[in-house]
């Protein structure tokens, strides 16, 4: 791990106020655009003045021992690091500045790799801090939060129309929004009984619309701070809480299923799919040839 010097120097930027345990560098000023394998159905013309912070400090222990050499998102998918997908998207959505999430133990792979960003067209600046929490990583990196952010899990991947939920998180004044699908499927079958015991409905793993799944994708507001606190996750207790407080929290419905990497089953599938896009795409940029 480089100093505190090196570190701020490779990545970019000012330091601002943080925590003793936490170091943050900024990213630099706005530039160029990415294209993305995904893209949006109300695709962003302009970039969006809105941060994302990107979670990507998780140690991945059901992908033990593979984490032990490789940070989890920096897995090699279909010639480039699964980190990259997730870059794209966020380019393609119009966001421009992005904070990585990171732990001391893997904050350098992911530096060395993307620099300051601008060789993908966007800034990307650092959060460094212990592995506590989700919720207190956010917390490490408030100080750069002045506005309606994006929280993302950087082991996801989704076709999400992100612009689409940006307006309607704005539209409804929200607190938070969080992105909810209703094309999943569930692992295991469900039945429904009377209360006698017998068997009025049974399905094998099916998708359950009534229970949307979270994609691991929210909007928040400044005010969704005070609820982080070291120790806690940001799905498992924070929104929650901001539920039972009252607070204005949206749930933003999409038919698109996502795909995370947090399983080597899991892991298999979302290389399935990208190598299946990608040749995909090398076929229709060989026709327009």
């Amino acid at each position: 791990m480089p100093d505190r010097k090196s570190s701020l120097e490779e990545g970019g930027g000012d330091r601002s106020t943080a925590s003793r345990d936490a170091r943050v560098f900024l990213p630099h000023a706005d530039s160029g655009q990415l294209k993305s394998l995904y893209r949006s159905k109300t695709r962003a013309k302009l970039p969006i003045p809105l941060k994302a912070f990107v979670l990507a400090g998780g140690a991945g222990t059901r992908l033990s021992p593979l984490t032990s050499y490789v940070p989890k998102g920096m897995i090699p998918i279909a010639g480039k690091p699964f980190i990259d997908y997730v870059i794209s998207y966020l380019a393609n959505h119009g966001i421009r500045n992005i904070i990585m999430l990171l732990s001391d133990e893997d904050s350098e792979v992911y530096r060395n790799h993307l620099d300051d960003g601008s060789k993908y067209g966007v800034n990307i600046g650092y959060s460094i801090s212990p592995r506590t929490g989700t919720a207190n990583a956010l917390k490490e990196a408030s100080g750069h939060i002045d506005s309606t952010f994006l929280v993302y899990y950087g082991d996801i991947l989704t076709s999400l129309d992100l612009t689409g939920m940006i307006q309607f998180h704005r539209e409804k004044k929200a607190t938070c929004t969080v992105a909810l699908s209703t094309g999943v499927r569930i692992d295991y079958g469900v039945g429904r009984v009377d209360k006698d015991g017998r068997i009025e409905y049974f399905e094998e793993k099916p998708v359950i619309k009534e229970y949307p799944v979270s994609i691991g994708v929210c909007l928040c507001e400044p005010s969704v701070v005070k609820y982080c606190s070291s120790g806690s996750d940001i799905a498992a207790n924070v929104i929650p809480t901001l539920v039972a407080k009252g607070e204005r929290v949206y749930g933003y419905l999409t038919p698109e299923p996502h795909h995370d990497i947090g399983s080597f089953k899991q892991l298999d599938e979302v290389k399935k799919i990208l190598k299946t896009q990608s040749k995909n795409q090398t076929k229709n940029a060989s026709k327009q040839d």
